[in-house]
């Protein structure tokens, strides 16, 4: 598929949709980039050329250029002096280093936001652990694959979760480890719904949550991040 076809898919994903109407150009270049970079469109190695985006989002080069460098930042694109702009190509040892950060960080946050949380934040959890249960319900009684509006539903509650603990730091950084998490996963994972103890672990969460308990929610993102080289990686 040719990159500006990939593009033009973005623009309408999941992800993207989530741009409100008055956003900047750049936001918007940024968003339908990020989206086509998550949902494995945008290939590893893939080259970006400025041109061809310009073209498909219908902007002027600044805009597309000052998004790309907020992906690079970002970790989601990669740039060369020779090369220009190119999508980063995925190895075991980068996604393990991945898993083994966002255990750390997020199990130690998410202990600390189930301790402090207050009602409102609890309440939260639970409206987003709701919406991915129906993503979930929906995905399984149709043909079709959910994959992206399940990847969506999913970071919502993690990150509703981590903004319990009141660390912007630690939102930011999980933010990025999610990202990468979630590419990584477009492009290994293995088709079909997703498995019963993704599932069964989102319940724990929900039940820590509930009852402040902060060592079962530590104890459940840690086995949880675990679970994930299993799921996405080739053996």
């Amino acid at each position: 598929m040719k990159i500006e076809d990939t593009l033009e898919r973005a623009v309408t994903s999941v992800i993207a949709q989530n741009v409100p109407s008055s956003a900047s150009l750049i936001d918007r270049a940024y968003a339908h980039l990020r989206a086509a970079i998550l949902s494995g469109q945008l290939e590893p190695g893939s080259k970006l050329r400025i041109r061809e985006m310009c073209s498909t989002f219908d902007v002027g080069p600044t805009p597309v250029r000052e998004a790309l460098s907020r992906l690079v930042s970002q970790g989601l694109v990669a740039t060369q002096s020779h090369k220009g702009f190119y999508i980063p190509e995925l190895t075991q040892k980068e996604f393990q280093d991945i898993i083994d950060q966002r255990r750390l960080l997020e199990s130690a946050t998410v202990r600390t936001a189930v301790e402090k949380g207050d009602a409102q934040w609890r309440e939260s959890v639970l409206d987003a652990y709701h919406a991915l249960q129906e993503i979930e319900r929906t995905w399984q009684a149709s043909r079709r694959d959910f994959w992206n509006e399940w990847e969506e539903a999913n970071r919502v509650f993690h990150m509703t979760l981590v903004e319990g603990a009141g660390s912007s730091w630690a939102s930011r950084f999980l933010h990025m480890l999610h990202d990468q998490c979630t590419r990584y996963r477009a492009a290994m994972r293995r088709a079909g719904f997703i498995s019963e103890g993704v599932q069964d672990d989102h319940t724990q969460l929900i039940n820590a949550v509930r009852t402040g308990d902060g060592e079962l929610a530590e104890q459940t993102i840690k086995a949880h991040v675990d679970r994930l080289p299993a799921l996405c990686m080739p053996s």
